[in-house]
């Protein structure tokens, strides 16, 4: 990741806008199924295990494919890749709009999760390709930010227009899919790898090195996994809460769909809020260690009070909520500090490995949570009760994700583990960093 021009060129900001674009794009129907459970559920008459199971299709094929995606950004480049994903996702997304079965429904979603697999690793390679290093963290988070206004579409506002279309999902649906098909172009005329003139070593690697032999180099490098582990864990409550019983919890807490949505929303609010904040301020500090820690307090605190305090104020859960997607801010910063302690030549592979930590959580922990929900349920309806013990899984990430930021992961002083640095001290040595 060299950074020898720290200059923003207007190209450079362009196409990250347009690689934004996409993130947001593939966020915002990921999460979108989540607000129509109910109607879509009626629509093709499926059970609740079903609709856990489309839901993570999506993290399925995301989550098998982000090594995978690693080593092609890696070895040929963001632009034909990105167009080739967005040209499956939109065609998963048509086909969504169509389905009339469980078995269709599910295989469109795992067309959407391949094609969304390649946005954000996407994302961040052309930031380290077009910024200086020194900004990385912080486009990492702002990146965040930004695609979060997909999830927020996702939720109040996809449930007011469900409201006027009269639970028209499909619909819904369908004008994504002309949007996807609009941005698909858009990617194949307008996207750049890189700088015409840039020495950067991140994208370009040789081709004749065996996948199993790259992969191998990474989880030599034992940081890895604690990293992995914690971005897994601190992110849980997005899929649980926000993609899939976010909303159904809490209308069984009596609160009417809209609201309920409008509440869920806060997690990406408090997402997109709290990943640029801590992103420029470890950059500035030459810390990530200590915002990791204080992201997965705020973790446990905000999603123990939510599901055990008994608490009915719509401001005070804004709040809380708010709060519960700050700290999940915790795995944009592991993006950054993953990054550090990968060398140049595997950084896509590595961003790639920690989103499939990430996907991989996601995909499990739902279904795992829906069994713990339907376990003790006699009734068609879900109780308060029957929610709380299969969402206590986030507090319990959360404390895992603790124990792995406090005593697993190491410090990088926002410096690369795999170069030397010289060091301004008064004794001026040469040391390689820890």
């Amino acid at each position: 990741m060299s950074d020898t021009n720290s200059k923003i060129s207007l190209a450079g900001c362009i196409i990250w806008l347009i690689a934004i674009l996409y993130f947001f794009y593939e966020f915002l129907i990921r999460i979108i199924p989540g607000t129509i459970a109910a109607e879509l559920m009626h629509d093709i008459n499926i059970s609740p295990e079903q609709f856990a199971m489309v839901g993570s299709a999506y993290y399925l094929t995301y989550g098998a494919m982000q090594i995978v995606v690693g080593i092609l950004v890696d070895r040929f480049g963001v632009r034909f890749i990105l167009f080739g994903a967005a040209a499956i996702c939109t065609l998963g997304v048509f086909g969504f709009s169509i389905a009339n079965s469980f078995g269709f429904l599910f295989l469109c979603r795992l067309l959407i999760g391949f094609g969304s697999s390649f946005a954000f690793v996407s994302l961040l390679v052309l930031a380290i390709n077009w910024f200086s290093k020194k900004y990385f963290g912080f486009l990492a988070g702002l990146s965040q930010l930004l695609g979060a206004i997909g999830p927020l579409l996702a939720g109040a506002p996809v449930a007011i227009a469900m409201q006027k279309l009269h639970g028209n999902w499909r619909l819904i649906f369908f004008v994504l899919g002309i949007f996807g098909a609009a941005l698909t172009v858009i990617i194949l005329l307008f996207i750049r790898n890189k700088p015409a003139q840039s020495h950067k070593k991140v994208i370009f690697i040789n081709k004749y090195e065996k996948i199993s032999k790259r992969i191998l180099s990474l989880i030599k490098i034992k940081q890895v996994w604690s990293i992995m582990l914690y971005a897994g864990c601190t992110y849980v409550a997005m899929p649980l809460l926000a993609a899939f019983w976010g909303t159904s919890y809490l209308q069984s807490r009596g609160f009417p769909k809209p609201s309920a949505a409008l509440l869920i929303s806060m997690i990406w609010l408090g997402l997109a809020l709290g990943s640029p904040l801590f992103g420029r301020l470890s950059d500035r500090l030459k810390r990530r260690k200590p915002f990791l820690i204080f992201c997965s307090v705020l973790g446990i605190l905000s999603s123990l009070l939510i599901l055990f305090a008994p608490l009915n104020s719509l401001v005070i859960l804004f709040i809380f909520f708010i709060f519960l997607g700050i700290a999940g801010a915790g795995q944009s910063l592991s993006f950054a500090i993953m990054s550090e302690n990968v060398p140049d030549s595997l950084k896509a592979t590595g961003l790639g490995l920690n989103n499939t930590a990430i996907t991989i959580f996601s995909a499990v922990i739902p279904p795992l949570a829906t069994v713990l929900i339907q376990s003790a349920s006699h009734n068609k309806v879900l109780t308060q009760f029957d929610f709380t013990r299969g969402l206590s899984l986030i507090p319990i990430a959360y404390v895992a994700a603790f124990i792995i930021s406090t005593f697993f992961i190491k410090e990088t002083f926002c410096r690369e583990q795999q170069k030397i640095h010289h060091l301004n001290t008064s004794e001026n040595v040469l040391l390689k960093k820890l």
